[in-house]
């Protein structure tokens, strides 16, 4: 299953929608899936990075609302034996309606990518804005659009995840402060703020400043940074930004994507607005006290930053509340969520019925199935019917088939009542739809229909030892570890999946 990204970054509109593309990427590409950028991307750093990831990249020289966009892009769709198992994302303001609808007519399942709710309307298998204030918009979108709503959709790259357990230290007085203010920054903000930093007259600061390749006033800063009298470096494109914030005590950023991966590091900041599109989000999250807005950058203060800046670096009692806060509101569990919504789309359940019968023995009989099983004979056919008859007549045990859109069958699910309102789990994938994320997505889909049918507090599911992956599935399904047990003298982990 193949995801294309269709996403620009130019001088003008910078890099943001490429880069929490990548973020978006990775996670499918974590999934055992194909991803593929149609861009066009005018700096060749930028363009690296994404083949670095290992992501096929195919360029653009006119995007829309030049009509050739949407020809190219189509081409390059059916070129590729696109099809309706895989997702087109369009990640960028200049996608018009009809560019949408033609995309979706194509029979290409479609995520629409937004910020702003600036289109009269959106065609779109799902929509997502990952911004403080989006479920205070009112889309109007295809009947059968999902919305994806919140900072619960914050998409954050892999590099990223690994701080997910980053317990930040708040010293008294704030000395590092990472500066970034976008990758293009085209009012040369960045010289704003270093002069509201020289304004200070403090020495024992020391000051990283991020730009993009895309920035055009590199050699205006360099000069301006030469006269600072504080430890002061200026970084291009770095690819380290996560350990970057980790140092910093405090940052001063753009009111975009970058406020949800401060926030996720737990970074104090003093944010400006930069575009239009940034405004609902540095007032959104000003008011909920991750960061002080200064507001839009054309009434931009020196004395009023540089004081703000004193302000922050002295009161550890406002940085810890930010952090907190910050912490807080994004938990870095969207990839998750959003990839089991993209494989839900695929994937349907049906109660098992008689003629599943050899189907199931020959998953059973797997070599992989009966390695990880308690249990690793080869069962005969003979047997294998007595014991699914009695499974299939037996009130306490259901089970499932999943399938695919094409209505292939990828896995059986079942659940044996163990104790009143707890069951047992035992799940099996066929080996073509492995490592793709569709085990956590049958788990989810079945426990909902099990949800539907019957009185259940708990599942209790047990994994040997040498079984991560099926454990790592569980626990990407809801489970929790529980103290590990012995089952027929093979000790495993013990899960639990408790109601809510």
């Amino acid at each position: 299953m193949k995801l294309i990204i269709r996403a620009d970054g130019d001088s003008k509109i910078g890099t943001g929608h490429i880069m929490r593309c990548i973020a978006l990427a990775q996670g499918w590409q974590d999934q055992g899936g194909e991803v593929t950028f149609i861009s066009r991307c005018e700096s060749v750093s930028l363009k690296e990075r994404i083949q670095s990831e290992g992501f096929g990249f195919i360029g653009l020289d006119h995007v829309c609302p030049d009509s050739s966009d949407l020809g190219n892009t189509l081409s390059i769709l059916n070129n590729g034996g696109a099809d309706r198992k895989d997702w087109l994302v369009l990640d960028g303001y200049h996608f018009t309606p009809d560019y949408q609808k033609a995309i979706r007519d194509a029979g290409i399942h479609l995520l629409v990518i937004d910020d702003m709710n600036h289109l009269p309307h959106y065609h779109a298998d799902i929509l997502l804005n990952q911004n403080i204030h989006a479920p205070d918009l009112h889309y109007h979108c295809d009947e059968d659009t999902t919305l994806l709503l919140g900072t619960r959709y914050v998409l954050l790259r892999r590099e990223f995840l690994k701080y997910r357990e980053f317990k930040r230290q708040i010293p008294d007085r704030a000395k590092n402060i990472l500066v970034t203010l976008g990758g293009a920054d085209p009012n040369n903000v960045t010289l704003k703020v270093i002069e509201a930093l020289i304004l200070l007259d403090e020495a024992d600061i020391s000051v990283r400043i991020i730009i993009g390749p895309a920035n055009p006033h590199q050699e205006i800063l360099r000069k301006a940074i030469a006269s600072a009298h504080f430890e002061v470096e200026l970084l291009i494109n770095p690819l380290n930004v996560p350990e970057l914030m980790a140092w910093a005590d405090m940052a001063i950023s753009a009111g975009g994507s970058t406020c949800w991966e401060l926030a996720f590091m737990g970074v104090p900041m003093i944010t400006f607005i930069l575009a239009e599109n940034q405004i609902p989000v540095a007032e959104g999250i000003a008011k909920e006290g991750f960061a002080i807005n200064l507001g839009g950058f054309e009434g931009f203060n020196t004395k009023t930053t540089s004081y703000e800046i004193y302000s922050l670096i002295q009161s550890k009692e406002r940085r810890l509340n930010m952090a907190q806060k910050g912490k807080t509101g994004i938990k870095g569990t969207s990839r998750e969520i959003l990839y089991d919504i993209l494989l839900s789309s695929m994937i349907s359940i049906r109660p098992v019925q008689e003629y599943d019968c050899e189907l199931i023995w020959k998953w059973a009989n797997d070599p992989d199935v009966l390695a990880a099983s308690f249990c690793s004979d080869v069962i005969p056919l003979k047997d294998h019917k007595i014991w699914f008859y009695s499974k299939l007549n037996d009130p306490c045990s259901n089970q499932y088939i999943g399938y695919n859109k094409d209505k292939q069958p990828i896995g059986q699910i079942r659940f044996d009542k163990v104790e009143e309102r707890e069951y047992e789990i035992d799940i099996s994938i066929d080996k073509l739809f492995r490592a793709r994320g569709y085990g956590t997505t049958l788990i989810r889909h079945a426990i909902c229909a099990l949800n539907n049918n019957l009185e259940l507090d708990v599942i209790h599911a047990h994994v040997k030892f040498n079984n991560r992956a099926s454990r790592n599935v569980f626990i990407k399904a809801g489970f929790i570890s529980d103290n590990n047990t012995i089952i027929k003298n093979i000790e495993c982990y013990h899960l639990k999946w408790k109601r809510d």
